[in-house]
C-alpha cells in the first residue's frame, strides 16, 4: 500500500488523473464480479454520480457536475479519453504548471456539464430525453482546444502526415458538432462545452488580445537585475537567439522556466 502511494505521489498531475480514472472505471467491474459469484444483486453505483439533464435531479445531486467525469461507459470510452489526455498533457505541461492544468481540466468538466443540462432543457429535440452524462471528454476537449488555440501553428505527426494543431482542434470540434443528430448527443454537446472553455481560456490568457502577445511582451521585458551575474545575461541572450531562429516552442521546459524566472514582473 505504501509503495503504491509513493508511486502515485511521484507521478505528474496528468498521470495521477489517468490513474484515478482507471481505478474508478475498474472498481464497479471488480465489485460486481464478486457480487455475481456470491449471488448478491449487483449495484449500479454510477447512478449516484452521473449527471442528469433534469434540473430537479441535478439540484438533488450537485456533486454530479464534477463526479460524472470520472466514470466511463466501456473500455474504448476511457481508453481514447485517457490517450488524448496523455498526448495533450505533454504539450501543456511543457509550459504551464499543474495549477493551470487542473483549472482548465475541471472548468472544462463544469462547462461541458452545464452546456449539456441547458441544451437538454432548451432544445425541443431533447424534450423527452433524460439520458445521464458520464465521461471525461469535456475535460479532455478543454485541454485539447486550449493547446490547439495556444500553439495553433505547431505541427504534429499523425503517422502518415503532419497536421497543424489549429486544424486538428477544428476537426474535433466539427466532428462533435455534426455527430449530435446521429449518436451520443449529450456527450458531443459536453465536448463542445469543454472546447468552448479551452478556447476562451487560451484567448484570454494573461488578458492578451492574442494567445502569443504575452510571449512577445515577455521577451521585450526580459531584464537582468543589478545583482545578477553575467552568466545569467549570457544564458538569456542564447535563449532569445534561439527564439529568433526557431521560435518559442523550440525551447526546453528548463529554458522556458529560466526565461520566466528572469523576466520583469510588473
Amino acid at each position: 500500500m505504501e509503495l503504491g502511494y509513493r508511486y502515485f505521489n511521484n507521478q505528474p498531475i496528468f498521470k495521477k488523473i489517468i490513474i484515478i480514472n482507471v481505478i474508478i472505471f475498474l472498481l464497479p467491474l471488480v465489485s460486481n464480479t464478486f457480487l455475481f459469484l456470491f449471488n448478491i444483486p449487483q449495484i449500479n453505483i454510477i447512478k449516484f454520480f452521473d449527471l442528469h439533464p433534469n434540473f430537479e435531479q441535478f439540484i438533488m445531486s450537485p456533486w454530479s457536475i464534477i463526479t460524472y467525469s470520472f466514470f466511463h461507459l466501456d473500455f474504448f470510452h476511457i481508453f481514447w479519453n485517457m490517450f488524448i489526455l496523455y498526448v495533450v498533457s505533454d504539450y501543456f505541461l511543457s509550459f504551464l504548471d499543474n495549477k493551470k492544468f487542473l483549472e482548465i481540466y475541471f472548468y472544462g468538466v463544469i462547462s461541458g456539464g452545464l452546456l449539456f443540462i441547458f441544451s437538454y432543457n432548451i432544445f425541443p429535440a431533447f424534450e423527452n430525453s433524460f439520458s445521464p452524462l458520464i465521461g471525461s471528454s469535456a475535460a479532455v476537449y478543454s485541454l485539447l482546444i486550449f493547446v490547439c488555440t495556444y500553439y495553433p501553428n505547431t505541427s504534429i505527426n499523425l503517422i502518415f502526415f503532419n497536421v497543424k494543431l489549429k486544424n486538428l482542434g477544428l476537426f474535433y470540434v466539427l466532428l462533435s458538432l455534426i455527430q449530435i443528430p446521429f449518436s451520443n448527443a449529450g456527450g458531443n454537446i459536453a465536448h463542445l462545452g469543454g472546447a468552448l472553455y479551452g478556447f476562451y481560456y487560451a484567448r484570454s490568457f494573461n488578458s492578451s488580445d492574442s494567445p502569443f502577445d504575452f510571449i512577445i511582451n515577455l521577451i521585450n521585458n526580459v531584464k537582468i537585475k543589478p545583482n545578477e551575474n553575467r552568466d545569467n545575461q549570457k544564458n538569456i541572450d542564447i535563449i532569445l537567439d534561439k527564439i529568433s531562429k526557431s521560435g518559442y516552442e523550440s525551447l526546453t521546459k528548463k529554458e522556458k522556466e529560466f526565461l520566466f524566472k528572469n523576466s520583469n514582473k510588473d
